[in-house]
């Protein structure tokens, strides 16, 4: 169906009267209205290249009452016949600018962001080899060698193809078998014992910071070397800062007063850089510089924790009900972990004193009665229950062994009474052969063979869309309208019939947008906007940062795990690779998630060997963790590996984003990879080794000092300095600062750090007891083997 589009703004009439409702916008800030027509804080956009597409109903409760759209110079505005979308067309003549949406005289705001896109070739040279086919995987393509088929030009093999400026790992897949590219020296580990080339596209732009400065009375005021081209808007209406030199000061709209929490967000550039984005909160107009004027519905303050149920506590024998089947090893077989357990913890105090305060649960949903799927590569032959959670038979009902609807609810209850969220992991890719929508409606499920008559199973970028993850679980087919109708609407009952603060959506990149958008707006419109409840929704993407971010926005999801940092960090923390690999991974995700991202940042998962494991050395690096869990006991860790466990703690509870441990990590419990990395949980510190109370108490100290320091939680980022094995990074909101330092090496290390002015140190505190001194504007600090220090002011 052609689209019909509403070229206005091509009249110069119409222009000239957007233009004086765009200053009109910037000099009167009252001009704001009683209910904002946005839901939450606008995403910015960053440019395609050629044209952009906006869809507004990703950003507006009702986007039919959109006047007209005006933009800033360079780019053209088109709002189509239902007003549905934008087309975006040009080229910004500079960094960044502003999208104004007009809605009965009132202008709401978002920011655009010019297009990172550069045309690339690759090259293999073959070095006088001779080969049929040469493909490309890697990050540009989503690791999905079929998308890119290099092209012979006589001796070499070629490929074009537009990618963001950045950097990127990626293999030739030559004849079949994967390589490294053999005139590219530099080169990355993979975080599964191998190695991938890493490409660097276009130039680092300088740095280019903005930072908060003062706050007084009704304004607030930010300073950057570029503050005549700062941006600021105060929830989604921007507003005119007064710029003297370096500093830049606006004031706090009156309209805030009447909002418990709005939000001023900032940016600026210059022309080679976009700085760091800025966030501060407002408490009725005030603003928020103290931690305990948080409350748990502020998710910059979430501090997850990640509960396998079955592997937690059984907190009420009787639903205890393991799969009678002989061929199901113990480790594969239910434990009897429920929502009783959970409960029970919650009243204990153990979540509130080791500093936590939201929970991610694993799916609660009935799973199948029986056995299924199958080991046999090594150590034992066995099959497995559902114990886990992720073979849902029901997508409504809760599993009879873990508890009920009811116990739920009363799970739900405690948790708010202490202060703490839920969050529940959501199945929708898959479901189990015997759950009534496949017996119902087995049409509705992708093919499990291709065309090719290959199985399709576990072909997990070639056929991301519709690849199965075993031949009794099939994967159903989103591009159905009745399927995501269904689903979307199996996933809104959670929230409808209980207090539920989130999902956990599980295999999220395996799932067309079409599906996320509908069930995000679903949730808006039955629960967000007539309840002014807040429903955090965060996904599970393994891939390229570019694949990632393609699933959040203000109609998507609000996040997703940060896998690739995890696996630069285990690579820095546990595998001893350069800290200055980990800042250019966290650049990269800087770049695509903001620097007050929602992104999760993980300790471990139950997907993957335990990183106190790794780094001891019980299972290498290369090995597969699967089969040394079934092959052997996996013995204690080494003593330094608790010391570096205990670094990858103060890394994610320190960096922008919400910190997620895996159950057992708070202390170190070790295991190889799935089932042994899912042993039963320990508490009692009889049960827990020296090394263990010790790691746990470092833990404790590390999450309470997130959650009580606001420049944890919405400071700027900033790294001082990143060598082969230190590095030092701080975070500064207003007067508060902190500042993080590491020694990953085996012998003690003296770190100089250049400090940040404008601050007084007289009173900088050691947080875990190391002797420092300052000279100059220079920090200097002794660091023994394998440790950190964080330093408070």
């Amino acid at each position: 169906m052609k689209r019909q589009w509403n070229k206005s703004i091509q009249y110069s009439a119409l222009l000239i009267i957007a233009l004086a409702m765009i200053a009109t916008a910037c000099t009167q800030q009252e001009n704001f209205p009683k209910a904002s027509q946005m839901v939450g804080l606008a995403t910015p956009i960053t440019l395609d290249y050629g044209q952009t597409s906006i869809l507004t109903q990703d950003y507006f409760i009702d986007h039919t009452r959109i006047d007209s759209v005006t933009s800033p110079k360079g780019l053209t505005a088109e709002l189509n016949g239902d007003k549905s979308e934008v087309l975006l067309k040009g080229n910004l003549p500079q960094k960044m600018g502003v999208l104004a949406y007009w809605l009965n005289g009132t202008a709401y705001h978002q920011l655009i962001k010019e297009s990172a896109k550069q045309e690339l070739t690759i090259t293999f040279d073959p070095r006088g080899e001779e080969y049929e086919v040469v493909q490309l995987k890697g990050e540009m393509n989503r690791w999905n060698p079929s998308s890119t088929v290099l092209e012979k030009e006589g001796d070499l093999w070629k490929t074009t193809m537009l990618v963001n400026r950045g950097v990127y790992q990626y293999l030739f897949v030559v004849d079949g078998k994967e390589m490294l590219d053999p005139s590219n020296p530099e080169t990355v580990p993979n975080g599964l014992g191998g190695t991938n080339s890493l490409l660097r596209v276009g130039k680092p732009p300088a740095e280019l910071w903005l930072q908060t400065h003062e706050e007084d009375g009704g304004s607030v005021s930010l300073k950057s070397e570029a503050a005549e081209n700062v941006m600021v808007l105060w929830q989604n209406h921007l507003l005119e800062p007064k710029v003297e030199k370096e500093i830049a000061t606006v004031k706090i709209p009156d309209a805030a007063s009447s909002m418990e929490r709005s939000y001023i967000r900032a940016w600026t550039f210059d022309e080679q850089s976009v700085s760091n984005d800025v966030l501060i909160p407002l408490e009725y107009g005030a603003i928020v510089n103290q931690s305990n004027q948080l409350n748990r519905h502020d998710l910059e303050n979430w501090n997850m924790y990640f509960v396998l149920i079955d592997r937690f506590k059984d907190g009420n024998p009787s639903n205890t009900r393991k799969v009678d089947d002989p061929q199901i090893h113990p480790k594969a077989n239910y434990y009897g972990g429920d929502l009783e357990g959970i409960i029970q913890t919650i009243e204990s105090g153990y979540f509130k004193n080791i500093g936590v305060n939201s929970l991610w649960l694993s799916p609660i949903t009935q799973n199948p009665e029986g056995a299924y799927g199958l080991w046999d590569k090594g150590g034992v032959t066995t099959t497995f229950s559902g114990y886990h959670g992720y073979w849902p038979i029901s997508s409504s009902k809760v599993d009879d062994r873990f508890g009920s609807g009811e116990k739920f609810q009363e799970l739900l209850d405690v948790a708010h009474r202490h202060g703490m969220n839920v969050i529940l992991d959501y199945v929708a890719n898959h479901v189990h052969e015997l759950h009534p929508v496949y017996q119902k409606h087995k049409d509705w499920a992708t093919d499990l063979y291709l065309p090719d008559g290959r199985l399709n199973t576990e072909l997990w970028e070639e056929q991301r869309l519709t690849t199965w993850f075993d031949t009794f679980m099939p994967t159903l087919d989103f591009s159905r309208p009745e399927v995501i109708e269904t689903m979307s609407d199996s996933a809104l009952f959670w929230v409808k019939e209980y207090d539920l603060d989130g999902f956990r959506h599980d295999a999220t990149k395996h799932i067309q947008l079409e599906f996320w958008r509908t069930l995000t707006k679903k949730i808006k419109d039955s629960v967000i906007v007539p309840q002014n409840r807040k429903v955090f929704q965060i996904g599970e993407t393994y891939g390229s940062r570019e694949l990632i971010a393609s699933y959040i926005n203000s109609g998507l999801l609000d996040s997703q795990f940060d896998f690739n940092i995890f696996d630069a960090s285990v690579n820095s923390f546990g595998k001893g690779v350069s800290f200055e690999s980990l800042e250019t991974q966290m650049n990269e995700s800087f770049k695509y998630y903001g620097y007050h991202n929602k992104m999760g940042y993980i300790s471990g998962n139950h997907d993957k060997t335990r990183f106190i494991t790794l780094t001891s050395g019980e299972v290498s690096w290369g090995e597969d963790g699967k089969l040394a869990g079934w092959t052997r006991e996996i013995e204690s860790p080494q003593a330094f590996a608790y010391d570096r466990l205990s670094m990858l703690h103060a890394f994610n509870q320190t960096i922008p984003g919400i910190p997620v441990t895996y159950y057992g990590d708070e202390f170190g419990m070790s295991g190889a990879n799935d089932p042994d990395n899912r042993r039963w949980m320990r508490f009692a510190e009889e049960d827990l080794s020296e090394l263990e109370l010790r790691n746990r108490n470092i833990f404790t100290k590390l999450a309470k000092l997130r959650n009580s320091h606001m420049a944890l939680l919405y400071g700027d980022f900033r790294f001082h300095i990143t060598e082969e094995n230190t590095m030092a990074y701080s975070r500064a909101y207003f007067g508060n600062q902190v500042i993080a330092v590491y020694n990953k090496s085996n012998r003690q290390e003296q770190v100089l750090v250049s400090l940040r002015r404008g601050f007084d140190y007289a009173e900088l505190k050691a947080e875990f007891g190391s002797d420092f001194e300052i000279e100059d504007g220079v920090l200097t600090i002794t660091l023994p083997a394998n440790s950190f220090e964080l330093l408070t002011l």
